[in-house]
């Protein structure tokens, strides 16, 4: 059964079961739009996720059908503007929930269905691994709203996309197909709206069932690949790996033709 984690605010949920954390952005009728209130929940419930041990992977989704996340609420940018060199409280709430996934050290999924737009795409843009349905469309309409798309979010978007298909993405302001996204990078897999729980089910089952600690390696080697994180902590956590209870765990059971049971320890 699954544990429902208090957020603050019924906009964003929350909820644990087993080895997974699960977070939907709950604004159905504003196709998941992203309130400050939203980012900033969204950032402790990382946070908290992180630090328990007993979850392995992460998920984020959207309620409904119509959309992932059609980005950052436009009723709360006039209050809550851009980065800048004196950043109210509202800028730092609503910068807290990227940074949050941006120092996630487990395996971050990303399931779209429908529309993952502006913020969104930011959001998703964190994940490791991005489901798609085949109605889903991506994009960044900034240019169409003068407003300056994060820096952060343009790096992430470069190193997955390049340099070319991330100036169209953002100069143009257009939206792509789920088949496009997932030829240029952007989308790691497209399966029809009626089988992406079952899609992302066996993604989870997959790296639930492998070495915690090896995938916390490949993640931060990763992010130092590319540019995104520190080298020596991707050092520290591969030999971390080596002198691992998991790693001795791993060697007897390939030795003894067993699936292994890996700790994270």
């Amino acid at each position: 059964m699954a544990q429902s984690v208090d957020t603050g605010t019924d906009k964003l949920i929350a909820e644990v079961k087993g080895a997974l954390g699960r977070i939907v952005f709950n604004n159905p009728e504003r196709h998941n739009a992203i309130t400050t209130d939203m980012f900033a929940a969204l950032a402790a419930v990382v946070d908290a996720y992180e630090q328990d041990p007993e979850i392995r992977v992460v998920i984020i989704s959207g309620a409904g059908d119509r959309a992932f996340a059609s980005g950052a609420d436009i009723g709360s940018l006039d209050s809550a503007r851009g980065p800048s060199s004196n950043p109210s409280p509202d800028d730092a709430r609503t910068s807290r929930g990227p940074a949050a996934l941006g120092r996630l050290t487990k395996p971050l999924i990303a399931a779209v269905d429908g529309y993952c737009l502006g913020g969104g795409l930011l959001v998703a843009l964190h994940a490791d691994l991005l489901v798609a349905t085949d109605r889903s469309q991506f994009g960044i309409p900034a240019a169409r709203l003068g407003v300056g798309y994060p820096i952060e979010g343009v790096e992430q978007l470069v190193g997955r996309v390049g340099d070319a298909n991330a100036a169209r993405i953002l100069m143009t302001g257009d939206r792509i197909s789920a088949e496009e996204a997932a030829c240029i990078g952007l989308a790691h897999s497209v399966v029809p709206a009626d089988e992406l729980d079952r899609e992302v089910d066996k993604l989870c089952s997959r790296l639930v069932a492998n070495a915690p600690l090896t995938l916390r390696a490949v993640k931060l080697s990763i992010h130092a690949a590319t540019g995104r994180g520190d080298r020596q902590a991707a050092l520290d956590a591969i030999a971390d790996c080596w002198a691992s209870e998991d790693f001795a765990e791993g060697r007897a059971a390939f030795a003894e033709h067993r699936d292994p049971r890996f700790q994270g320890r």
